[in-house]
């Protein structure tokens, strides 16, 4: 008897094991790096480099090109550029660094971020900071429904994709301003909302991952301070943001990672 009970110890030990360890794989399997764009590295169609306003910026495209050691057919393709764009052009545009160009930065200490999230779970849209924070939340606001999260931060700041999908809405909306309109289909069909914009950086059709700079943040539509408003929709159905991110005040625990481990 005493044996049979200890072979029956040595198999729930076994199966125990096995079960932690099937777990465990199972866990790491919903589980992914994220890259979080930031004002240095951001990321448009798989490659890496960075959204420049020439409706500011002082040094022509072609000084810029050369500068960031860019391909010039890469930014042509990229941003289906005119022949008259080539000369002067006045919108932002994605030039992609060349890799010494992009060494040069990592020497100088600067780096992309990454976190680990969870396959099915979003990310905030922005970096939250000391100058972030939730000004309204979803619910009744001046005899109206206030369909998202209010998240007020400084004029162009960048905004990321909060999951991976493909942009159906790129543009003027209504009040919501320049908006983007994301559809995640590997998430149960859910659509997440970012209005406000004061630029927006991608077009309808555009496949985006999560950490991925979408637009920068602003004052446009029916807006009384620069924000992003944010919605998590499922079936045209609105619901509360809050309830698939982690707690907004917790910030998030990144780590520098080098462009050469993409």
């Amino acid at each position: 008897m005493k044996r049979k009970r200890s072979m029956f110890s040595v198999l729930g030990a076994i199966l125990l094991v096995v079960s932690v360890s099937a777990f465990a794989a199972y866990q790491k399997k919903r589980n992914e790096p994220v890259y979080l764009d930031n004002h240095v590295f951001q990321r448009y169609q798989n490659y890496w480099g960075v959204w420049i306003n020439f409706k500011t910026e002082r040094k022509t495209l072609e000084e810029k090109v050369a500068e960031l050691g860019s391909d010039w057919e890469d930014v042509i393709a990229l941003n289906a550029l005119s022949e008259k764009e080539k000369n002067a052009p006045k919108r932002f545009l994605f030039l992609p660094y060349g890799a010494e160009y992009a060494e040069s930065l990592e020497k100088q200490g600067q780096f992309r971020e990454a976190i680990e999230s969870q396959i099915d779970q979003f990310i905030w849209p922005v970096l939250p900071n000391s100058r972030t924070k939730i000004t309204s939340r979803i619910g009744r606001r001046w005899n109206s429904l206030h369909t998202g999260v209010d998240i007020a931060i400084p004029r162009e700041s960048i905004v990321l994709a909060a999951a991976d999908g493909v942009v159906e809405i790129a543009g003027r909306s209504g009040d919501y301003g320049n908006t983007v309109k994301i559809y995640h289909n590997e998430m149960n069909h859910f659509h997440t909302v970012y209005g406000h914009n004061t630029e927006v950086l991608v077009k309808a059709g555009d496949i985006v991952k999560k950490g991925q700079i979408i637009a920068f943040s602003g004052n446009t539509g029916k807006s009384t301070g620069p924000h992003v408003h944010f919605e998590v929709r499922y079936h045209n159905v609105y619901l509360n943001p809050e309830n698939f991110l982690s707690p907004f005040e917790e910030g998030l625990n990144t780590s520098a990672v080098s462009v050469a481990k993409n």
